[in-house]
C-alpha cells in the first residue's frame, strides 16, 4: 500500500472517538453533562507528550494491537499533530487501565481485551472506506463478533460485581433487622458512657470547716 493510503488509514482510525476505549456501556464511562466537550478537549490538550508517555504508549499499543503501531509510525512522520493526539487519548488509556488493575486484575484483563478489538474494528473501519473487498468485510464481520463477545464477557464481569455488592448489603440489612435492640442497647450504652466521661466532675457543696468560717473581730 502506498505511504498516503497508510496515513489515510492511520489519520482515519486514529480520529475515530471510539478507537481509545469509548466502549458503549462500560461502566468506567463518564455520565451525560459531567463536563462540556470544550472543557474535554482542553483537558485533553494539557496532557504533555514527553519521550516518557510517548514510550509508555507505543509499549501498550505494540503490546496488544501491533498493527496499529505501524499506523501510528506513519502518522508520526506525515501528520504529528494527529500523532501527539493520539499518543495523548493512548496514554490517558493505558493511565486508567493502570487503575483498574491495582483494583481488579480480571477487569484489567477485559478491558484491554475490549480495547484490543474496540481498534481492530476502528482500524478494519477506515481500511473501508478506502475501498471495499469480500476479504475485507469477512474481517470485519469477524472483528465485530469478537468485540461483540469482549463487550458481554466485561458486563457480566460488572454484573457479578454488582452482585456481590447486593449480597453484601443484604447480610448488613438483616444483621441490623434482627439483633435490632442488641445493636440499640449497645450503642446506647457506649453513648452514655462517652457522655460520663466527658462531663466535669461535681464539685463538693460542702467547704472544710475553717473557710466556712469567718473570722470574728473584737470591738
Amino acid at each position: 500500500m502506498r505511504l498516503a493510503g497508510i496515513t489515510t488509514i492511520a489519520a482515519l482510525t486514529l480520529s475515530v472517538a471510539g478507537l481509545l476505549y469509548a466502549q458503549s456501556g462500560s461502566a468506567s464511562a463518564p455520565a451525560a453533562g459531567s463536563a462540556s466537550p470544550r472543557k474535554e478537549s482542553k483537558a485533553k490538550s494539557s496532557i504533555l507528550v514527553t519521550p516518557e508517555r510517548e514510550a509508555a504508549a507505543l509499549t501498550f499499543v505494540q503490546r496488544n494491537h501491533a498493527e496499529l503501531a505501524d499506523l501510528l509510525a506513519a502518522l508520526k512522520t506525515n501528520e504529528p499533530e494527529q500523532y501527539e493526539r493520539a499518543i495523548r487519548d493512548i496514554f490517558r488509556t493505558t493511565e486508567r487501565l493502570a487503575l483498574i488493575q491495582e483494583r481488579d486484575p480480571l477487569q484489567y484483563e477485559l478491558e484491554i481485551a475490549a480495547w484490543t478489538s474496540q481498534s481492530r474494528v476502528e482500524l478494519l473501519a477506515a481500511r473501508l472506506k478506502m475501498g471495499s473487498s469480500d476479504d475485507l468485510i469477512k474481517q470485519l464481520r469477524e472483528a465485530l463478533k469478537t468485540q461483540n463477545d469482549a463487550k458481554v464477557a466485561l458486563l457480566k464481569h460488572e454484573r457479578q460485581k454488582a452482585a456481590d455488592r447486593l449480597g453484601k448489603l443484604d447480610s448488613e440489612i438483616a444483621r441490623f433487622e434482627s439483633n435490632r435492640d442488641e445493636l440499640v442497647n449497645k450503642q446506647l450504652e457506649m453513648l452514655a458512657r462517652t457522655a460520663s466521661d466527658a462531663r466535669p466532675a461535681k464539685v463538693s457543696a460542702k467547704l472544710p470547716a475553717k473557710q466556712k468560717k469567718n473570722p470574728t473581730t473584737n470591738p
